[in-house]
């Protein structure tokens, strides 16, 4: 009995762990709770840090459902040499990013997208 709960809190925890598994937007859109208030609240009171000797693009992109889809996504793009902060939100489906440009390029940054499994729509 003890071994089966075990199995089955771990089951539970491993879901949890891997994330949404990036359901449609239907799902989304109908999601009205605290967290997603809470997301919000997180997303309208960060600004993009970019200093003056650096650039920042806008990237829209396709497939992020959750905040676990912005994590990912903030994850990779922070991996990119040069890049100085990132914002990503689920919701408007965009990525934002400063970079130093003697460091890295928005090429860079849509190729850290894409590598995370998301598709970049359009580039500003």
């Amino acid at each position: 009995m003890k071994t089966k709960f075990t199995l089955l809190i771990a089951m539970i925890t491993a879901a949890a762990v891997i994330g949404c598994g990036k359901t449609d937007e239907k799902t989304t859109e109908n999601k009205t709770d605290s967290k997603t208030t809470s997301t919000e609240q997180k997303n309208e009171s960060k600004t993009l840090e970019v200093s003056a000797t650096d650039k920042a693009v806008e990237i829209q992109c396709t497939g992020m459902t959750c905040t676990g889809c912005e994590n990912t996504i903030k994850s990779k793009v922070k991996k990119v040499d040069g890049v100085k902060d990132v914002m990503a939100d689920f919701k408007s489906n965009t990525v934002k990013a400063s970079f130093d440009p003697a460091k890295t390029n928005p090429d860079a940054i849509k190729e850290a997208i894409t590598s995370a499994g998301y598709k970049v729509e359009s580039v500003k």
